[in-house]
């Protein structure tokens, strides 16, 4: 759904076509955003007393990917970048407070569709549960961006759905700034993302047997 939206002609190279056209070349971007993913995700498998800033970064180092830069220079500079942007943000978070779920899979079926992704992270804030996703991207983020996500939508819905507990609020978290983009749905906003999603199923629904 998020190809779709962001470049039909992309979502038909990717799922209609056949054979599949063959890819570029790697992007050092994304080298950087799998590598930052990683590293938070396993720093909760870290024992408590060696769940620190520096062992973020060290996971980060270690765990770092070099496709997609144009030399070593290259690849030095955005690690270390990546790296004192894992460190600044776990420094700001609790090692006790253990999210209740890590690259979470959650899913919610509409009417069309089927719905599931893959979730960065899942806090118990006591009055329910929030999704949280990290962001890598140099674009400044604003608050319209998690109120207008489409993701973010399906993926506190899932959880809901899921986790049989409310999950009305959604998170980007921003590391190059340190930037938190809250927004908190209503069921009635969620109704509407999920109609959206709904919709959207249907079309694809409908390309897909006319490409065959």
């Amino acid at each position: 759904l998020g190809t779709y939206l962001d470049c039909p002609r992309r979502y038909r190279m990717a799922y209609l076509d056949r054979p599949t056209p063959p890819k570029g070349p790697p992007w050092g971007h994304n080298s950087v955003g799998a590598a930052v993913h990683n590293a938070l995700a396993r720093w909760w498998d870290l024992p408590r007393d060696r769940r620190t800033p520096q062992a973020g970064g060290a996971l980060l180092a270690s765990g770092w990917l070099t496709d997609g830069f144009r030399d070593g220079r290259q690849v030095v500079a955005a690690r270390e970048r990546a790296r004192a942007q894992v460190e600044r943000y776990l420094a700001d978070v609790d090692p006790d407070d253990v999210p209740l779920g890590i690259e979470r899979t959650v899913s919610v079926t509409t009417s069309s569709a089927s719905l599931w992704g893959r979730v960065d992270r899942l806090d118990d804030r006591g009055e329910g549960v929030v999704v949280v996703d990290y962001k890598t991207g140099r674009s400044v983020l604003t608050v319209d961006h998690a109120r207008s996500s489409l993701a973010l939508a399906v993926y506190a819905a899932g959880a809901a759905r899921t986790l049989r507990r409310p999950c009305t609020r959604v998170e980007l978290h921003h590391l190059p700034t340190g930037d938190v983009l809250v927004w908190d749905h209503t069921e009635e906003s969620l109704g509407e993302h999920l109609r959206r999603a709904d919709e959207l199923a249907g079309e694809l629904a409908r390309l897909d047997a006319a490409f065959e």
